[in-house]
């Protein structure tokens, strides 16, 4: 392919382009694709070695974890040391929580089984209280009643009708007066 000096405007480029192709076995590709080719492999292959060192770098690390962690427990005082700590935090939490329900004193025991169980197990010391004290119906929660009334007194609301009256109605017209007697509208006091 030849490019003129008129195709390309005012530029004074006239070159020759012609690809040069690398037999590689029995595949032809050209220089260009197989120095982009080589490049890519290289990346590739310096990727694949990063990931090996930072594989081999955590597994040293997690060797030497697991090492200082066993030399930190092997002495028997720390052991000792952990065990009475960890009895103090069971001891000062029973009594935080006998604190706040004090009702779980008396059935300490069938609280811990009620812990124990399989579905209780790893759920949090308050919250499995909560639970056991609902579940016992021992834990009931405080609800209001409905709203106090406000308007009105309270009083039964009378017929409004006079002991005079009422006997004037029963003489003058008796069939509303049994009518009203019927649906409650007439009290005696």
């Amino acid at each position: 392919m030849e490019i003129k000096q008129e195709d390309l405007g005012t530029q004074n480029i006239s070159k020759e382009v012609t690809p040069q192709v690398i037999e590689v076995g029995k595949i032809e590709v050209a220089e260009d694709e197989f120095n982009d080719l080589k490049h890519r492999a290289e990346v590739s292959s310096q990727n694949f070695e990063r990931a090996k060192k930072a594989e081999l770098e955590l597994k040293e690390f997690k060797e030497l974890q697991d090492n200082q962690t066993l030399s930190v427990y092997d002495d028997e005082p720390v052991k000792k040391l952990e065990e009475k700590v960890s009895e103090l935090n069971q001891k000062v939490a029973k009594a935080e929580l006998i604190e706040k329900y004090p009702v779980l004193k008396d059935i300490w025991n069938d609280f811990e089984t009620f812990q124990n169980e399989e579905d209780n197990r790893g759920m949090n010391l308050r919250t499995s209280a909560k639970a056991f004290l609902t579940e016992k119906g021992l834990l009931d929660p405080v609800r209001k009643g409905l709203e106090k009334p406000t308007g009105g007194s309270k009083e039964p609301f009378s017929s409004g009708m006079k002991v005079e009256e009422v006997k004037k109605l029963r003489e003058t017209n008796f069939k509303k007066y049994s009518d009203m007697l019927k649906k409650g509208q007439i009290k005696f006091s």
